[in-house]
């Protein structure tokens, strides 16, 4: 059963609590991310998750580390384009100090100078590890220019220079402004006893002030665009973009069996017929980008760099194919059956159910229970997909990019 909490700071608090599991997790999301960022301080949000890693007022960077490998080595963060989340999976008895370390990291981080030039040069590396991965890199300078004019488009490592530039007061002062109470969601999910766990998340947030809710982003335009990026790399990447929903758009389960059937998994019409019909490319699959207000609907490949031009046209007569005639209803049949079985044994997840709980907390306002998203996705009729398939999948909106060697640079 999921309660809903919220304390004296505006900090909202969801609790399912799962006896049948052995494990429970519990997370601390803030709703800053690279899309909260300007030009001038983009990756901001990414080196400011960094460094509540770096030490508290009360704990080194290494005795957190021995605390994580005590809780079983599970304590990590994450920034995307929207939030932040600070989360630990660990046994049941190991709870409370899981919650103690996190708070510490939020409420006390220390922030130091020296530590900041430290994991500069870190971030860095990180930044130019993404820049090595062509996979990683044509799908984010894709995004970034289809939003381009946007924070949404910004990339979330954010630029080296920005990087190099950040002082421990900036990254006080984007504290002091987003990781406050009414910003804040905490989730936890899995076996644990309600009540105490509550009284103990009093206890250690209790003290973060509440802060203002911080207002919501414009929503992006998109723009259609193509780019070609040359690197040193034996396969050609190739991106392809159409706009599409939100995470709150009535759409999203329709666009949710689309994606299924397009290029989600091993039966879907691109990998049967790139890959398992014509052997064209060992990688081809679709996927969404969906955020609070917008989002995209994305299409990769990896090949040979000779055979670009048809494989883009065969990508083309599949999605104009679908547009133009649907799909069938075996194939909705089985998308459907595929997504609730992937759905059912998510729910054998602590993390799982936390991350789950904890977006929809912050996102949506309000919860949304399995069995009601099970029987919305059961309800999507034949109908409905074909005209979600047709009003997105429009060949005159698609973007693209590619990342690929030199020496196929056209003379």
């Amino acid at each position: 059963m999921i309660k809903i909490y919220e304390l004296s700071n505006g900090i909202k608090v969801v609790m399912e609590s799962c006896d049948f599991f052995h494990s429970v997790s519990f997370g601390v999301w803030v709703k800053a991310g690279s899309r909260n960022e300007t030009k001038e301080n983009n990756g901001i949000a990414h080196m400011t998750e960094h460094m509540l890693f770096k030490g508290t007022q009360t704990k080194t960077a290494g005795e957190i580390a021995r605390i994580t490998a005590k809780l079983g080595g599970n304590l990590n963060a994450y920034t995307s384009k929207e939030c932040t989340s600070y989360y630990c999976k660990t046994l049941p008895a190991l709870l409370e100090p899981a919650i103690e370390v996190i708070a510490d990291m939020v409420c006390h981080s220390a922030i130091r100078e020296e530590d900041l030039e430290n994991e500069k040069a870190v971030v860095c590396d990180e930044i130019d590890m993404y820049k090595d991965s062509a996979e990683d890199y044509v799908h984010e300078v894709l995004q970034k220019k289809v939003y381009k004019r946007n924070s949404l488009g910004f990339l979330i490592s954010g630029k080296k220079k920005n990087v190099k530039g950040f002082s421990s007061e900036d990254i006080r002062i984007f504290m002091d402004k987003y990781y406050t109470g009414k910003n804040m969601v905490i989730s936890v999910a899995g076996c644990f006893e309600p009540e105490k766990t509550l009284k103990l998340i009093k206890e250690y947030f209790g003290e973060l002030k509440p802060g203002q809710q911080n207002a919501e982003s414009d929503t992006p335009k998109y723009y259609k665009t193509e780019f070609v990026k040359y690197k040193d790399i034996e396969q050609l990447h190739m991106n392809l973009v159409f706009p599409a929903v939100s995470f709150l758009d009535k759409d999203r389960y329709a666009i949710t069996l689309l994606n299924n059937i397009l290029g989600g998994d091993v039966s879907s019409r691109l990998f049967q017929e790139l890959r398992e019909k014509r052997g064209l490319t060992y990688n081809i699959c679709s996927y969404g980008s969906s955020f609070y207000d917008t989002g995209l609907l994305h299409i990769y490949a990896a090949m040979n760099p000779s055979q670009q031009d048809f494989i883009l046209d065969l990508i083309q007569q599949i999605i104009e194919d679908m547009g133009t005639f649907g799909v069938r209803m075996e194939e909705l049949q089985d998308a459907i059956q595929q997504t609730v079985v992937e759905m059912t044994l998510g729910q054998d997840n602590s993390a799982g159910r936390m991350s789950s709980n904890a977006r929809m907390l912050m996102f949506e306002k309000k919860m949304t229970s399995f069995e009601e998203a099970i029987r919305k996705i059961k309800s999507v009729s034949l109908e409905e997909i074909n005209s979600v398939a047709k009003k997105y999948l429009q060949i005159e909106k698609m973007s693209m990019g590619i990342v690929k060697t030199e020496t196929n640079r056209e003379t």
